[in-house]
Order: C-alpha cells, then sequence, then structure tokens
C-alpha cells in the first residue's frame, strides 16, 4: 500500500529517483562472494534430481528473501497500482530499479515469470479480481509461477497444443502433457495455455488459464541437460483443476494472450544479467594475463560492442521510442551474446575448461552449456529471426 509520502516521491526527479536507489543498493545489496550472493542462482548443476531441487529451492528462498526486502524498502512494483501492491508510481520508477538491480548483479530472473510475464498478462487481460488476487503475493516475493506452454508434440507451434481443458462444476478439468517447464518444482502457479475448442479451430480454439501447481493431478519430472542441471521438467496433467476464477482473457482468446506473454518473456530474456558479460570476460583475461594478447582483445571488442549495441536498443525502448520487432531483437541479441561471449571465456581458459573442478572455469563451463537452453526459451532463434523478418521489416511470410 501507498505510504503517505508516496505522492511526494513520485514528484521526484529521475537523478533524485535514482540517487535514492543507489544508497540503498549500496547499503543493502550482498556483495559478490558473501554467502547471500544470488546473482546467478539460477544457473545450477547437480549431479542428481534431488541435489538440483535443494539447489533450486535455495535459489527460490533467498531470492524471494531479497524481494520482500525490496517491497518493504517501497522499490518493488513501483507502477503497480496500489490495490495490486505496487505504488502507482511512473514507470520510468521501474527501469530505474532495474537499472541499479542489473549494476549491481543482483538478480530475481528466479521470479521472472511472475515479475515480468504474468503482470504484463493480467494488465492486458485479467480482471480486477484477478489482479487483486494474484499480484501482492508475487511482488512480495511470496508466489513464484512458471508457463505451461510447449508440448512433445507441438514444440514452437503453440497453435498445435493438444493439452484440454473440460468444463466441470465450478471451473475446468485440465488433462495433458507440457515440457521444457521452468522452475515447475518450486513454483506455486502456472500460466497455461489449453485446447477449449477443437483442434481444427486452432489457435482460436486456445484458452489461458492460472493454474495452481501443487494439487493432485500435476506431476513434474525434471529433465537432464547437458550442463548437468534440471532446469527444465516434463509437467503431466491429470484432471487438474481450475476455478472459473482462472480463466485469463476470454474462451478462445489464448493467442492474443499468449502473444502478451511471449513479447513480455522475450523483452525479460533479452534483459538477463548475462548481457554484462564483457567486463567479466576483460576481467578473466587479466587474471589469465590474456589482455594483451591480440586475438583475445578481439574477442573482449566483440563483447563489448555487442553489449553497448543491447544496452542501447533497450534504452531506446524503455524511453518509448518505436523499435519494430522489440522484443523478438532483444531476445535474439540476448541469447546470442550469450553464446558468444561463453564461447569466448572458452578460448581464453584454454585447457582449463576441461577441468570439471576449476574454480575459475566452472561459471563459465555453466554458461557455455547453459547457452543452448536461451536459444529455446521464448521461441527459438529461428521463430525470433521469422518475427524480424515478417514485423520488423516487412518481408513476406
Amino acid at each position: 500500500m501507498a505510504t503517505p509520502a508516496e505522492p511526494a516521491a513520485h514528484a521526484e526527479g529521475r537523478a533524485e529517483f535514482q540517487a535514492r536507489v543507489h544508497a540503498w543498493f549500496a547499503a543493502n545489496a550482498p556483495r559478490k562472494g558473501s554467502s547471500a550472493d544470488f546473482s546467478a542462482v539460477h544457473i545450477v548443476s547437480a549431479r542428481t534430481p534431488e541435489q538440483f531441487h535443494a539447489q533450486e529451492q535455495h535459489a527460490i528462498a533467498v531470492t524471494r528473501d531479497w524481494q520482500r526486502r525490496l517491497f518493504d524498502a517501497g522499490l518493488a512494483g513501483r507502477s503497480w497500482p496500489a490495490e495490486c501492491g505496487g505504488h502507482g508510481a511512473p514507470a520510468w520508477q521501474d527501469d530505474v530499479v532495474a537499472e541499479e538491480q542489473a549494476r549491481w548483479g543482483v538478480s530475481t530472473k528466479m521470479f521472472a515469470v511472475g515479475l515480468e510475464m504474468v503482470p504484463a498478462v493480467l494488465f492486458g487481460h485479467g480482471t480486477a479480481e484477478q489482479r487483486a488476487t494474484f499480484l501482492p503475493p508475487i511482488v512480495r516475493g511470496e508466489h513464484s509461477w512458471c508457463q505451461l506452454l510447449s508440448e512433445p508434440g507441438a514444440g514452437s507451434d503453440l497453435a498445435s497444443v493438444q493439452t484440454r481443458a473440460t468444463p466441470v462444476e465450478g471451473g475446468w478439468s485440465v488433462t495433458g502433457q507440457k515440457v521444457w517447464t521452468s522452475n515447475a518444482g518450486c513454483s506455486e502457479y502456472a500460466l497455461l495455455i489449453a485446447r477449449t475448442g477443437r483442434k481444427e479451430d486452432g489457435r482460436a480454439g486456445l484458452s489461458c488459464f492460472a493454474i495452481e501447481m501443487t494439487q493432485p493431478g500435476v506431476e513434474i519430472r525434471p529433465l537432464r541437460q547437458i550442463s548437468g542441471g534440471y532446469h527444465f521438467n516434463e509437467v503431466f496433467l491429470d484432471g487438474a483443476f481450475v476455478p472459473e476464477g482462472g480463466l485469463i482473457g476470454g474462451l478462445g482468446d489464448g493467442w492474443a494472450v499468449l502473444r502478451t506473454m511471449l513479447a513480455s518473456e522475450r523483452a525479460a530474456i533479452g534483459g538477463g544479467t548475462s548481457a554484462r558479460s564483457a567486463n567479466e570476460l576483460v576481467g578473466l583475461a587479466k587474471r589469465l594475463g590474456h589482455a594483451d594478447d591480440p586475438g583475445v582483445r578481439d574477442l573482449l571488442a566483440q563483447a563489448a560492442i555487442r553489449e553497448r549495441t543491447l544496452d542501447l536498443l533497450r534504452a531506446r525502448i524503455a524511453a518509448g521510442h518505436p523499435v519494430p520487432a522489440a522484443g523478438p531483437t532483444t531476445k535474439l541479441l540476448y541469447s546470442e551474446h550469450a553464446r558468444l561471449s561463453a564461447d569466448a571465456a572458452t578460448t581464453i581458459l584454454g585447457m582449463a575448461t576441461t577441468v570439471v573442478d576449476d574454480a575459475t572455469s566452472a561459471p563459465w563451463i555453466e554458461r557455455l552449456l547453459f547457452a543452448p537452453g536461451l536459444r529455446l526459451g521464448g521461441g527459438t532463434d529461428e521463430i525470433q529471426r521469422n518475427t524480424i523478418a515478417e514485423r520488423g521489416l516487412g518481408l513476406p511470410r
């Protein structure tokens, strides 16, 4: 709820607000390498699903505590309405907080679906009751969300999903299978795309629901990745229940909701904390004594150029300038930057990348092995290129 001081705070200029936020982060942000540091907790590996789940639960707990601290400091959900747990402040204040988080390397990506995608969906398509129900626990760090979108038989063709929501007394019964779901094992709720019409209806037969993950009829099976982690999951739905108030938008409006959701996801991925990897690469080269190597310097320059290009594009979008296909463009630039930066690190590290317990190389090996997942999340790189060509450049399908 907005405090009596909020109206005055809204009158602050950007410089004054930024100084206040910076001072708070300087006093409260966890220091790199400390026990409270969680800047990369969303990229972890493990020997077993149980070990990964334990690490994931730790990551959620630490992120949840940080989000609560942001909320208590009045820095979370600045532009959200008061009835949604926010402060009704100008949207640029959210950008200031996000920029400061990135500067300090403090990531809340474990809560990315809840903090960045659910609000976009509910503000665009939800009811006032849904916003008042679902958003306050998110902004307080109490509820984590995931997305139930892709299916084994559909892949990136989400118009072909076959998970079905059947009307029952008081709501819907959902049966089907989803795959490539991030954070399914540590989420209280999910945004679900399911079929409520005929298969022949294609995208017109899809609807969007908010579904509770911790209920009978929801089975989660972790998927092993090349990185050694279990970030993605299969989710089996067998008569899982969604109450009437869980329908987001109208019946058959799922495709419109999905477009909002994916646009938000692509923007969120494009704003990932690994976009700060150029400075880390420079630090790595200096520590290993390779900073003067011409080949290494070329890799560092390329990383700095990619990062600066991405920063300028995001600044242009944040300033409200028209950027055709903005979401797919930032997402594609980010996934490419993450992949190429991790590859550059392996070149700088040399044979150290073959050692599994080397403290210097381990984080970069994880990034390298995690990079293929970034090329899938929010739609594959190929989907992004198609969208950029059609919507950004006006080329024919």
